[in-house]
């Protein structure tokens, strides 16, 4: 139609919406590094917050704890102790000025400071008295009589017997163990003791008073039996 002029489209080359611009990344040389290991961040120091401070507190190294105090035994384990005990009798003979040794006592440490094993010899003894702490934690007093008691009441072999240094030695064996079964006063008793056949108790030789521990070394569990 005369006097109506045509519809003409025009394209925009420029952006004529404004967004808001994008921040630039920077990278640091510290943080980018030629080796294909992880990306770490750059170390920044930073002070935290009170609450994360307190439930986090700073590690301190943990230091190694030495005893430099001298090993002692049980008061009533030293030497020339004032303990009467024959070896060849069981422990609840052991008296302690004429009475019997309580079970307070008994369950006390037998060390200072204490330990939870210890191994008993003695230059009569090819054997070594291994103590054990029946409380788990510490060996105990009872501990000790226990386990002495026990292990020279064990058999030995004809091996051992033939071990003994010398023909004089083994008779004395010998005749420790006679005296052993016949100071039984009930014949039951004696029957019994006498069948049992020899233990390690007679290669004491008859030197069966208790006399105490020593420590022979700065080990806490190493120790020496005497007797008399």
């Amino acid at each position: 139609m005369p006097g109506i002029l045509p519809k003409q489209v025009r394209f925009a080359y420029q952006n004529l919406f404004h967004s808001p611009p994008t921040p630039a990344l920077s990278f640091s040389a510290s943080s980018i590094s030629s080796d294909s290991g992880p990306v770490t961040p750059p170390f920044q120091t930073h002070n935290l917050p009170v609450p994360y401070a307190a439930a986090y507190p700073p590690v301190k190294p943990i230091r190694r704890q030495t005893y430099t105090e001298p090993i002692r035994s049980h008061p009533l384990l030293r030497t020339a102790a004032p303990m009467t005990w024959d070896l060849v009798d069981h422990p609840s003979t052991a008296r302690h000025n004429y009475k019997a040794i309580s079970r307070r006592v008994l369950s006390e440490p037998a060390t200072f400071p204490s330990t939870s094993f210890m191994r008993i010899d003695s230059s009569h003894l090819p054997w070594t008295v291994k103590v054990y702490a029946s409380n788990g934690s510490f060996v105990s007093l009872e501990d000790v009589l226990d386990a002495v008691y026990h292990s020279l009441r064990k058999n030995i072999t004809s091996q051992e017997f033939d071990s003994l240094p010398t023909s004089d030695d083994r008779r004395r064996a010998t005749r420790a163990y006679e005296q052993r079964y016949r100071r039984q006063r009930s014949s039951q008793d004696y029957k019994m003791e006498k069948q049992g056949g020899m233990k390690r108790i007679d290669f004491l030789m008859g030197h069966t008073r208790f006399l105490g521990i020593s420590n022979y070394s700065r080990r806490s569990g190493e120790w020496s039996l005497s007797v008399s």
